[in-house]
């Protein structure tokens, strides 16, 4: 999976500047768009002109959106608010799968739409819902399959095991966080969330320590960082703090 910025994928300045969530975000919209999944950079593009151009909208009207062909996630409005649920945008984020899903729903897509779904859910609450386009309006998006999908829960069992996982982008990410992000979230038992799944997959990666990715955070999770901080100059024991970010994202 790798993550587009607005400025990697070319996102059209309509000269309007993207609005901050004035209201406390409360869920999460599941959309898919119109058109084939193939040429993933094209079709958000397009969509994108047709927005800005046509519709004279401030930007592409998605906060994110996912490619079940290559699992890119491309930066749509990103974390401001978002225009693509009538009656929603104030207080949720929508995610927007590229191509018909019913046609090209893929098990790739569906782990890509969840990694967003938990970023959400890290930055603004695991109490978050996830709903589809559908329940608010009348409309088909995002299609029989994909709707189906996300009212059953999400499972995502049929998933490829091995997805490749592009830790170039992850530490840049974990390292444009700094110091005073990830000081104030040490992790330990009991911790969830993206930064503990993140931390288990970088271990599993290293280590080999066959965790499950859960972003649950366990004796089995914290017997893999005491002995991956064993190797190190570190003071060991079962805890992620900052010292132990960046040893994870540099060794």
């Amino acid at each position: 999976m790798k993550y587009i910025s607005r400025s990697d994928w070319g996102a059209l300045h309509s000269g309007k500047p993207l609005k901050d969530f004035r209201r406390k975000v409360v869920g999460i919209v599941i959309h898919h768009t119109t058109g084939p999944s193939d040429k993933p950079w094209d079709r958000v593009r397009g969509h994108d002109k047709y927005h800005v151009k046509t519709k004279k909208w401030d930007s592409i009207a998605y906060n994110w959106l996912v490619s079940g062909e290559s699992g890119e996630i491309f930066e749509g409005r990103g974390w401001k608010k978002g225009a693509a649920t009538y009656g929603q945008n104030s207080k949720t984020i929508s995610i927007s799968y590229i191509g018909d899903s019913d046609k090209e729903l893929t098990a790739l897509g569906k782990e890509t739409i969840l990694t967003v779904v938990r970023a959400i859910r890290e930055r603004h609450g695991d109490h978050l819902w996830v709903k589809c386009h559908k329940d608010f309006s009348s409309t088909t998006c995002p299609g029989k399959t994909l709707s189906k999908w996300v009212h059953g829960g999400m499972d995502t069992s049929e998933s490829p095991a091995n997805v490749a996982i592009d830790w170039g982008a992850i530490q840049r990410y974990i390292i444009d966080k700094g110091n005073a992000y990830l000081s104030a979230r040490i992790l330990k038992r009991g911790s969830r969330g993206e930064l503990v799944e993140l931390a288990q997959k970088r271990l599993n990666d290293l280590t080999k320590a066959n965790l499950k990715v859960d972003g649950i955070f366990g004796r089995k999770t914290g017997d893999a960082v005491k002995k991956f901080k064993s190797n190190y100059a570190m003071k060991v024991n079962r805890i992620i703090d900052k010292d132990t970010w960046k040893v994870l994202w540099t060794v």
